[in-house]
């Protein structure tokens, strides 16, 4: 089995955060969401991993090829032509096998166990949420196979939004939706959309199965970055003893990062060498060498190299945060 994660998206929902770096190197407690996605796959034995960047994409490719376990090949999306686009050009590099599929900004933690299925057919994962389902792409199911999806409909047609994780047994199907889309100029709101691609593949009589996912982070705005900064937390993040400061955990804090006569905690990541002093930080995420002094921040992402002072935010959790260059 192969994997391809497309990470070649702009990020436009998540600036400023991402005028400097790839949506996919955004850091989320200590680690970049696409550090994640790898560790996931790694962790099921795929080894193989075709990645969709962008033009400017050196970042990501200096990242990957870091580690030893994934063996990584590069597409790189000319032109910003949606999700559906960026897999369509993975065609060359994939035979009709089976393929993992996960979007790069996605915190996916859930098991695979989906994966155990005899057969395990196509199988979609799903997400039953609350609020502006147009933010989502969704999908309709009777009788435990998907009959409809839609990219963002203006009315939702249910509450189970397409989680960002995809499996298919066989390739070929898939390629053929995505080709369908593409020789005939089948656009959705002016991008080649994965979700079509499947509407054709269930039109055609292929089965899709949905699973439901519950630890699933999506990074894609700057508010859902920070809840998600905040969950993974929870689940990972740690403590430790700063002569001259307080520690709240969990939070993450960079081994080179400095911190001085300040109140960390809970739920901050501070990224290498930042440089925190005579702050008050909490719910938040600090990029690396970022000078924040004299600051009471909660609530706030502050990203790679800003320099902050003498700065009052007090977000709660849930309200918009703050974000600054």
């Amino acid at each position: 089995m192969k994997a391809i994660i497309p990470v070649a998206g702009s990020g436009s929902r998540l600036r400023p955060i991402t005028l400097e770096i790839p949506k996919a190197m955004v850091p989320v407690a200590g680690k970049p969401v696409l550090g994640y996605i790898l560790d996931q796959v790694a962790g099921l034995g795929v080894r193989e991993v075709v990645l969709v960047i962008s033009p400017s994409g050196d970042a990501i490719r200096g990242f990957v090829d870091q580690r030893d376990d994934v063996n990584a090949r590069y597409v790189v999306q000319q032109e910003p032509l949606g999700i559906g686009h960026a897999i369509y050009q993975c065609r060359s590099l994939v035979d009709d096998e089976p393929i993992l599929i996960v979007l790069g900004d996605v915190i996916y933690l859930s098991d695979y166990a989906f994966l155990g299925r005899e057969p395990p057919g196509n199988a979609i994962g799903v997400k039953r949420v609350e609020g502006d389902h147009r933010r989502y792409g969704l999908v309709e199911v009777a009788d435990g196979r998907i009959t409809r999806l839609v990219e963002k409909p203006e009315r939702p047609i249910s509450n189970l939004a397409i989680a960002g994780i995809y499996y298919f047994s066989r390739t070929g199907p898939l390629m053929a939706g995505l080709e369908s889309l593409v020789r005939s100029g089948r656009k959705t709101r002016d991008e080649y959309q994965l979700t079509d691609a499947l509407q054709w593949m269930v039109e055609q009589g292929e089965t899709l199965s949905p699973f439901e996912v519950d630890d699933w982070y999506d990074c894609g705005t700057p508010d859902r970055l920070l809840e998600a900064n905040r969950r993974l937390l929870d689940l990972n993040g740690g403590s430790c003893s700063i002569p001259g400061s307080v520690i709240i955990p969990p939070v993450d804090i960079a081994s080179d990062a400095r911190v001085e006569r300040s109140v960390v905690g809970p739920h901050v990541a501070i990224s290498s060498q930042a440089s925190v002093a005579r702050t008050i930080v909490r719910d938040a995420t600090i990029g690396a060498q970022a000078r924040i002094q004299n600051c009471d921040l909660r609530g706030s992402i502050v990203t790679p190299r800003a320099v902050l002072a003498d700065k009052v935010v007090r977000k709660s959790a849930g309200a918009h945060c703050e974000v600054f260059v």
